[in-house]
């Protein structure tokens, strides 16, 4: 008879369950430049292209927001409830979730502490900038998907003379290349490594969002192309 599993074990499958919802979560709007290279190949020159594209990376981003904005947080939750945590800050703001981060940020800004602290075990004291660099990163790392989603279109469009080894080399340099260009752009945007060096509280919002600023310039770059061969 199946026994759900319990103590330390139940704490290992679920520090697992998190582990891969959080992965998957961020990894997500990176694979679909690999999408919509499939959706080009499949569709073609369709009509149909352009908006199955497009409902495609925003069903998919959508999924990733949840898992790393919702799924993930519940269950970390989880995770130190089966170890039996009592952190009091957590339970008064409850899982890291968009209502619960929105309520510990107007908490920290209508009772500013002496000093600010990264620390999960005190959140009274995150700094604001990255509460809200928690509520948008979710947000820009879907519409990156959507984005990666256009540029894996354009880029099989603009492949597709080349042959299959080079044509097949070109795209993994492009979705490689590109991954790693909007990674590279949020480790070095993100709010907590200057505030951790020397305190610098960097705006958490746009921290978030002006990593967009690559995959939008290289689609464009594509979308260029693009135009000017076929038009």
């Amino acid at each position: 008879m199946f026994q759900w599993p319990s103590g330390a074990h139940f704490a290992a499958l679920s520090w697992w369950f998190w582990s891969v919802v959080n992965d998957l979560g961020f990894i997500l709007p990176f694979l679909l430049f690999a999408g919509g290279v499939k959706l080009a190949q499949v569709m073609g020159y369709s009509r149909r292209l352009l908006p199955t594209a497009l409902a495609f990376g925003l069903a998919v981003g959508a999924v990733s927001y949840y898992l790393t904005a919702w799924g993930a947080p519940e269950l970390e939750s989880r995770y130190w409830d089966s170890l039996g945590d009592e952190i009091v800050e957590r339970r008064t703001f409850g899982t890291a979730t968009p209502p619960n981060i929105l309520r510990n940020l107007h908490a920290v800004e209508a009772n500013p502490p002496s000093e600010y602290s990264l620390r999960v075990d005190n959140r009274s004291q995150n700094p604001p900038n990255v509460l809200r660099w928690y509520l948008h990163r979710p947000i820009a790392m879907a519409v990156f998907g959507l984005i990666n989603t256009l540029m894996g279109v354009l880029a099989a469009q603009l492949t597709e003379n080349f042959g299959r080894g080079p044509r097949r080399n070109a795209l993994l340099a492009l979705g490689v290349l590109g991954g790693l260009a909007y990674f590279g752009a949020v480790m070095i945007a993100g709010p907590i490594e200057p505030f951790l060096r020397d305190g610098t509280m960097r705006s958490g919002v746009v921290a978030a969002w002006i990593p967009l600023v690559v995959p939008l310039l290289l689609v464009s770059v594509l979308f260029g192309i693009a135009r000017k061969r076929y038009v």
